[in-house]
């Protein structure tokens, strides 16, 4: 019986949205399995000083390799050594070159669309693995419908199956409410957005439009993430601003009660594969208003306020239709609630499982 691998690099990296969909897919699927076998071993290779996750049952995990390795290196030449006699399932975006039977994730296509956000060993490296997997594969598995769509101008032909993320992973965590405490934040008087330093986030849009509008003497913008403020070296009046809060990389915990203690979170990104924050707002019960670009209508659908992510005025006005109207803010907080659960881990395993079913990698 062929062995199905999942890579485990993800679990010893920094946790961003393609790690946490990683996590919670995988997680979901050996519940799936404790339910219905799906006629193979399933084994996940850890690098050494990897995080193992400690409610897998059925999915047996093993650390494989030498200590003081790259992650690259584990990925490209030692992982491959492993799977020579199974099916390798990437879920975190990269995949080692050296594997023919490799089913891979490619989460989005930044680094065909947004080249310049990356540097260029970056662009060059991540093309030449997704075209490898994409020419190699029968199937690549993605987030979304709108980035299978972005994918198919720069890659061989394929077979795209979607396999969305979730939030549900916010609510394991009580909110810890000292980080409001912290920054002197007062409920439902400060607007929050959550990223990271990439280019494609457009923080340095949002940030200037509302140093430029009136909104800086009603509420306080808090910023969640690595945000480096040498991103803002050039205007100094804004990376100074009393009322910009750069709060950085944050637990869980506090993040969930940012989220629900925020007026209206703000999500102003260029490009998404698929778009977790919105997301986790919605799940939290604070109102959004995002771009309209990308993916991000098809993962909030009419659960969010939307705005041409070049035109400040839009975003600005959709700001002030939410925190002004009571009504609207309350109905938008209802529609997400419900949007964000039908997002589940579960239905994601479901639709992994259905797809390798398809594709005769593992047993109905």
């Amino acid at each position: 019986m062929t062995t199905l691998f999942i890579n485990g690099k993800f679990l010893a990296q920094r946790t961003t949205g393609v790690q946490r969909f990683a996590y919670g897919v995988l997680t979901a699927l050996d519940f799936s399995l404790q339910l219905t076998p799906c006629g193979r071993d399933v084994e996940l290779l850890l690098p050494p000083g990897a995080t193992a996750i400690p409610q897998l049952q059925v999915i047996r995990q093993r650390v494989v390799g030498r200590a003081n390795q790259s992650l690259t290196t584990w990925e490209q030449l030692v992982l491959p050594k492993y799977v020579r006699e199974g099916i390798l399932l990437c879920l975190s975006g990269s995949a080692p070159l050296l594997v023919n039977n490799c089913i891979p994730t490619i989460h989005d296509a930044a680094v065909y669309l947004y080249p310049k956000a990356y540097s260029r060993v970056f662009v060059a490296w991540y093309r030449l693995i997704f075209a490898s997997r994409a020419k190699r594969s029968p199937l690549v598995l993605t987030v979304s419908e709108s980035s299978a769509r972005d994918l198919v101008p720069y890659l061989p032909p394929t077979a795209y199956r979607v396999v969305p993320n979730s939030a549900e992973h916010i609510a394991e965590y009580a909110p810890d409410t000292t980080i409001l405490n912290r920054f002197g934040l007062i409920p439902r008087r400060y607007m929050l957005a959550v990223g990271s330093l990439n280019s494609t986030k457009n923080f340095p849009f949002l940030i200037d439009a509302y140093v430029e509008s009136s909104l800086i003497e009603q509420l306080p913008l808090v910023i969640v993430g690595a945000m480096n403020r040498e991103v803002f070296r050039s205007h100094p009046e804004i990376s100074d601003n009393d009322n910009i809060f750069f709060v950085g990389s944050i637990p869980d915990a506090q993040l969930r009660a940012l989220y629900e203690n925020a007026a209206v979170f703000v999500f102003p990104s260029l490009y998404e594969g698929f778009g977790i924050p919105p997301l986790e707002a919605m799940f939290c019960g604070c109102p959004v208003v995002a771009s309209n670009i990308s993916s991000i209508a098809e993962v909030c659908g009419s659960a969010a306020c939307y705005f041409d992510p070049k035109n400040p005025k839009e975003m600005l006005g959709a700001i002030q239709s939410v925190i002004q109207d009571d009504n609207y803010r309350n109905a938008l907080v209802k529609r997400g609630y419900k949007r964000a659960r039908n997002f589940t881990w579960e239905s994601s395993a479901k639709r992994l499982r259905s797809a390798l079913v398809e594709f005769d990698v593992i047993d109905r």
